[in-house]
């Protein structure tokens, strides 16, 4: 499986066998992204859900990664903006959860060392998800409004949780819709080029 997605992945983005020539298929902003980053992410998305690419998918899940990257790029240039920061501990600790989580996490494990895929890549995802999330509790859970209709509602859906963590996950909901909104101006604000 693995094996044909790197064959297939080589042949569509022509990657030289012998010098590995790279190129930039995204401008965002400053930052670059390039055939090498998607080839590597891609093949870590499938290590990571057991899902095989192949030639009827790839346009698919090449598209959705791309779009996943440009948004991540964005996500750093705030989170530096603010200045963020993610302690490396929480970062081995979602990794290792991440890992973890698969039935096979040996496996998954050598499937990374064997396709030459570096943890860090993982690990540089995890740390912008935890730092897009800080940044969009400081920007927005103070403004959060509880108002008795969204309190009831929650708590007919789901009638064991408790008034506090109804509350929770009503604020939780808000504030991942007005970071969502954030994402979308600041991507229709950015250069974003097709290389």
């Amino acid at each position: 499986m693995i094996k044909q997605l790197l064959i297939s992945i080589i042949f569509i983005f022509s990657i030289s066998a012998y010098g590995q020539s790279y190129k930039i298929i995204k401008l965002v902003n400053d930052q670059v992204i390039t055939n090498y980053d998607l080839e590597k992410r891609l093949q870590l998305f499938s290590i990571l859900n057991n899902v095989e690419i192949t030639d009827n998918n790839i346009d698919h899940y090449a598209k959705e990664m791309i779009k996943l990257m440009v948004d991540e790029k964005i996500q750093i240039e705030q989170i530096k903006k603010y200045n963020i920061k993610i302690k490396e501990s929480e970062i081995k600790e979602f990794t290792e959860k991440i890992l973890m989580s698969s039935d096979d996490a040996k496996n998954i494990e050598n499937e990374l060392k064997i396709n030459d895929i570096n943890i860090s890549i993982l690990e540089d995802s995890i740390k912008i998800q935890l730092g897009w999330n800080e940044l969009s509790n400081r920007l927005f859970y103070r403004d959060a409004e509880i108002s008795e209709i969204d309190l009831k509602n929650a708590l007919s859906q789901n009638p064991s949780l408790s008034i506090e963590q109804a509350k929770y996950l009503i604020t939780q909901n808000q504030v991942e819709l007005r970071s969502r909104k954030l994402l979308r101006d600041l991507r229709a604000e950015s250069n974003i080029e097709n290389r």
